[in-house]
């Protein structure tokens, strides 16, 4: 075998080992804050409120914000945990919960990467999605129909 043949079948494995390292270890978001969703609920005419105080007993809950169109047709619960972790078990507990629906037709998809996950959930006319990024996590229950509605939202907000 010639020499040029060998360093390039050498090459091109490195590369691949490469983009396969940076795509399992390199996938990061960067959270939004509380102000971020209100601005950006504001902008759109949502209703905004500061649910912190239903969650009192949950010492690990610092923020609790629920945005909603005027219409009231669905709601976007922003939370803020005190660490990563409590925002891990957080998603996981509401994911359970959410696979509880599951029967029948239903379509999930997740994805997750270094400091996020993403579950969402078509199931018995409902549609349910949560994301967590860091120490934050985005909870909505919804009716099927209000599915495009919520992600452009999400997807406005970087989520």
């Amino acid at each position: 075998m010639k020499k040029s043949t060998i360093f390039t079948r050498t090459s091109v494995l490195l590369l691949l080992i490469a983009m396969v390292t940076l795509a399992l270890t390199g996938c990061t978001k960067t959270a939004v804050t509380t102000a971020d969703v209100k601005a950006l609920a504001e902008t759109k005419g949502f209703i905004v409120e500061d649910a912190v105080s239903q969650f009192s007993a949950y010492d690990y809950i610092k923020e609790v914000t629920i945005v909603a169109p005027q219409s009231l047709d669905y709601q976007i619960e922003f939370y803020v945990l005190s660490d990563a972790a409590y925002a891990q078990s957080f998603f996981e507990n509401n994911k359970a919960n959410f696979e509880m629906n599951k029967s029948g037709t239903y379509t999930d998809s997740s994805s997750s990467g270094k400091n996020y996950a993403v579950y969402k959930l078509n199931a018995n006319g409902k549609y349910m999605f949560l994301e967590r990024v860091d120490n934050t996590v985005v909870y909505v229950d919804t009716e099927k129909q209000n599915k495009e509605a919520v992600e452009a939202f999400m997807k406005e907000l970087n989520y």
